[in-house]
């Protein structure tokens, strides 16, 4: 009987000999990366993680900026999962409940809880009117597609008596991304985002990309890179690096039709601020973020709650300076006031066409910004500072449809 090993046993041998190698590096990988970064987080501290509420009621959230230390805040959540103080549900006798429907900028990203705009419009408020009561609605990443499901899900058991959206210039984006995430029922309403969703599926690479820290790093470093020098050209990725501007900032700013509708999407988060250059495709992409409000609109038409929309502006529009560290990132000039004003025209056409007050806070911004000395915008981060929430919330608590919306409330 003879000892030798035959030539399949071998390779089999070898195989499972060198699966197991790779398993071992890449868990050894994945433990030096989440000892160094963090496990993975994609959608950051302040976002969603159930259908049930913003965020796990009764918990305090404390997050700071990793970038020229910025900021660092506590927040604190109520018992119903919003940032604030506690309130009582069912809405006792007497109260005029206000809730402010927001992204982070809502949320308060950098600000105390009593420094969030939801908390000074709703002191500027109680001042006019002790009966009212502000809900501070916001949470990162949100967009129409969001708040729609999650009014439906848990925001009118709560009984607003207003409700005021502040609708960011992410949202396009943000719903065009959250819409591929969607998971449906049987009924064909959405029940769940799964950022491991897209365009409806289940994507087994973004699964990697959001449970392992070391592949979302390949992904980001690797392979992203890869593609845009393929985008960009080799050689004009050299020259760009010689000269500091990031791969990024150079593709969101090429020619239309440079790249597939969809590929800039992926890349360009702020394609509602790129103005005229991008009007044609800005309409196109809005008018998904508008069918979203209509549903909005159409759930508190349905129970008589009135809708008003805000539009507040990010730092290129308001001061030249503003933003200055973070803008590069995306394309923007540094040391630049962005005059192009066809997000806030766009918006306030909708509103027009749909019969809902307006409020476009950016006039009064750019006013005050003039006699501060304060920075509205943090410069690396990009969200409001408390200064600039002082502001909004003036412009919002003084506003003749808030008031009106507030003295109608029986």
């Amino acid at each position: 009987m003879s000892d030798s090993i035959s030539p399949l046993k071998k390779l089999a041998f070898t195989v499972i000999a060198v699966i197991l190698a790779l398993v071992i590096i890449l868990s050894v990988n994945e433990v030096v990366f989440r000892i160094v970064r963090g496990a993975p987080n994609p959608l950051g501290a302040t976002t969603q993680q159930t259908m049930t509420s913003l965020f796990e009621p009764g918990t305090v959230m404390k997050d700071k900026t990793n970038q020229f230390n910025e900021y660092n805040y506590t927040a604190h959540i109520n018992s119903h999962g919003y940032r604030g103080p506690e309130f009582v549900t069912p809405k006792p006798a007497g109260v005029k409940r206000v809730m402010l429907i927001g992204d982070s900028f809502t949320f308060g990203v950098g600000a105390d809880d009593d420094e969030t705009i939801p908390a000074l419009v709703g002191e500027r408020l109680k001042k006019i009117d002790p009966a009212v009561e502000v809900i501070n609605a916001g949470v990162g990443h949100a967009s129409p597609i969001y708040h729609w499901v999650n009014l439906q899900n848990f925001h009118l058991k709560h009984q607003p008596d207003i409700v005021v959206l502040l609708l960011d210039l992410t949202d396009i984006q943000d719903d065009w991304r959250h819409e591929g995430q969607a998971r449906y029922d049987k009924k064909g309403n959405i029940k769940a985002f799964d950022v491991t969703y897209e365009n409806g599926k289940w994507s087994w690479w973004r699964w990697l990309t959001f449970y392992c820290a070391s592949w979302l790093q390949f992904d980001k470093k690797v392979l992203r890179s890869f593609e845009k020098k393929n985008i960009i050209g080799w050689e004009k990725y050299k020259e760009l690096k010689k000269e500091g501007i990031r791969s990024k900032a150079y593709i969101v700013n090429m020619e239309e039709g440079s790249l597939p509708e969809k590929k800039l999407l992926e890349f360009d988060g702020l394609l509602f601020l790129r103005g005229k250059t991008r009007e044609r495709l800005i309409r196109k992409q809005f008018k998904r973020t508008a069918g979203y409000l209509d549903k909005i609109k159409a759930e508190l038409d349905a129970r008589g709650i009135p809708l008003v929309l805000v539009a507040y502006p990010y730092g290129i529009y308001v001061g030249a300076d503003e933003w200055n560290e973070g803008r590069y990132t995306w394309g923007f000039d540094k040391d630049r006031l962005y005059t192009d004003h066809l997000p806030f025209e766009i918006i306030g056409e909708y509103a027009q066409s749909r019969g809902i007050p307006y409020i476009n806070t950016t006039p009064a911004l750019i006013a005050a910004r003039k006699d501060s000395r304060e920075p509205f915008y943090f410069k690396w981060d990009g969200h409001m500072t408390p200064a600039a929430n002082r502001i909004v919330a003036d412009v919002l608590a003084s506003s003749p449809h808030v008031l009106q919306a507030v003295k109608n409330v029986r």
